[in-house]
């Protein structure tokens, strides 16, 4: 299994970075432990605290959101200068999900550019992607606009494992040739099958990627919430055998993905960096 932080990737653009990455982080290991509170996050996160932390009563609380602000401010400042050239000229796409905030998804896109990725698009997950009563059709498209050569797990046969997997095969370049590595007909008929059964949406051209960012939001952990959730992370695995495939949440501490890099608070500039770095290897 790979699982990338985020302070192993700024680590390794510099230990100034990865120490201040270590403080945000550390800020949110830290304010979990203390009595009382339910979300420490940064800014708008920290919407679960009792009145008395709102008012700064907690002083272990207050240094650790201030220190966690103090990082992101610092890395807000030089995100530009940490990602500059990390995936230059390397065309990347990104998959959001309908839970994911669309300024995490332009904040995302906006560091790829200034990494120096080109645009290879945007595919968007609908609702009805993670909704287990659509499941079932979902599989079935799947099977029948599966292009020619591409492969369908026998051992995870999870409708999100098996779309990944389709996809993987029209949203990935062949690294050896640098194009498609299925002809337009083919790629056609798989995005527009699924875009035209409500399960996906693009705007514009999506072009054959070399690294694949999926950008995924925050859940409440039960019901629907759970069965989404896993669509999602077997979805990324199913993409991720075709290629990079880097799982961006918003979730603090999300689960490990099999042959993902995962990477939490993505709605964080933390979390952000970490994504683009991610995909840098």
């Amino acid at each position: 299994m790979a699982k990338t932080t985020g302070r192993t990737g700024l680590v390794t653009a510099g230990f100034g970075w990865g120490a201040a990455l270590g403080i945000a982080l550390g800020a949110l290991v830290l304010a979990p432990s203390i009595p009382g509170t339910a979300d420490v996050g940064f800014g708008d996160h920290a919407k679960g605290a009792t009145a008395a932390q709102e008012a700064g009563d907690d002083p272990a609380l207050r240094d650790a959101q201030q220190r966690a602000e103090a990082a992101e401010d610092l890395l807000a400042e030089e995100s530009v200068s940490i990602v500059a050239g990390a995936l230059k000229d390397v065309p990347v796409t990104i998959v959001r999900t309908a839970a994911a905030a669309d300024e995490d998804v332009e904040a995302v896109r906006w560091l790829l550019n200034a990494a120096g990725a080109s645009d290879a698009g945007e595919l968007k997950l609908t609702e009805r992607f993670t909704d287990q009563s659509a499941a079932d059709e979902l599989s079935s498209i799947v099977a029948n606009t599966l292009p020619a050569g591409a492969q369908l797990s026998v051992e995870n046969r999870a409708p999100g494992a098996h779309a990944g997997e389709s996809l993987s095969a029209v949203l990935f370049e062949d690294p050896a040739k640098g194009e498609s590595r299925v002809d337009a007909a083919e790629r056609t008929l798989v995005l527009e099958s699924l875009q035209q059964a409500g399960y996906v949406d693009f705007r514009g051209s999506v072009v054959p990627a070399r690294k694949i960012v999926v950008v995924d939001g925050r859940r409440d952990g039960s019901g629907g919430g759970e069965f989404a959730q896993k669509m999602v992370g077997d979805f990324a695995e199913g993409l991720a055998s075709g290629g990079t495939t880097v799982l961006a949440n918003a979730e603090y501490d999300p689960g490990e993905v099999r042959g993902v890099k995962v990477v939490g608070g993505v709605d964080t500039e933390t979390g952000r960096i970490s994504a683009v770095l991610a995909a840098t290897s």
